[in-house]
């Protein structure tokens, strides 16, 4: 099999930017697990190089950063790169974007695509204003995407699309379990109804066994 992994990550809002900058951690351990890795960072996550990237190494997986709604997944400056009739066949995706799991990803799995994993409502990342300079250090957005990192380090690791969604669920209500506890900072409590969000409308479709190996 292919073992290669396509990423999307622009990075031209605030939003972006967290994605963006968390998603390197998906990078880095997937060049260690001896994937060739197709980075489309920034400006490079355009339609263009996309549909140019997936049509010349058909990867495995495919990990979409980005805004959306229940019809399309975006990238640069909002130009649409995933729609309902894109032809994704043989790939495993997961779309950390808002809304696409309500439509579009039984529509790509009908297509071909093996497994889609992504949200049937909006994907929510609380954060911290202090720590907008610097992403990474964010401890509220570690509560968020860490979790949601879990799906594509399981799907590496060669475990089931199915072992990622139950594990990033798992360690989604954990936090959520920390974030309402008494020892729970007002930042992690208000931010905790947005964490329940996520783990309500993650949605696994397709193939629950595929996996990269």
């Amino acid at each position: 099999m292919n073992k290669s992994l396509l990423i999307t990550r622009p990075d031209h809002d605030l939003v972006t930017k967290y994605l963006c900058v968390w998603s390197g951690d998906i990078v880095t351990l997937a060049h260690r697990k001896g994937f060739v890795v197709y980075d489309l960072k920034g400006k490079k996550a355009n339609r263009r190089q996309f549909e140019s990237y997936f049509s010349a190494h058909h990867p495995v997986l495919l990990f979409l950063n980005g805004h959306g709604n229940s019809r399309s997944i975006t990238g640069h400056n909002n130009e649409s790169l995933v729609e309902q009739t894109s032809d994704l066949q043989g790939t495993i995706v997961y779309a950390r974007s808002c809304d696409a799991g309500l439509i579009l990803g039984m529509q790509l799995v009908n297509m071909g695509t093996r497994s889609f994993i992504g949200y049937r409502r909006k994907f929510f990342c609380g954060y911290s204003p202090e720590k907008i300079t610097k992403p990474h250090q964010d401890p509220i957005a570690r509560l968020f995407l860490e979790p949601s990192n879990l799906i594509l380090s399981t799907l590496i690791k060669h475990h089931t699309a199915e072992e990622a969604h139950r594990r990033s669920k798992d360690a989604m209500y954990k936090n959520f379990r920390r974030m309402v506890s008494s020892t729970a900072s007002y930042e992690e409590r208000y931010a905790a109804r947005w964490l329940w969000s996520n783990i309500n409308c993650q949605v696994l479709l397709g193939d629950p066994q595929a996996k990269t190996a």
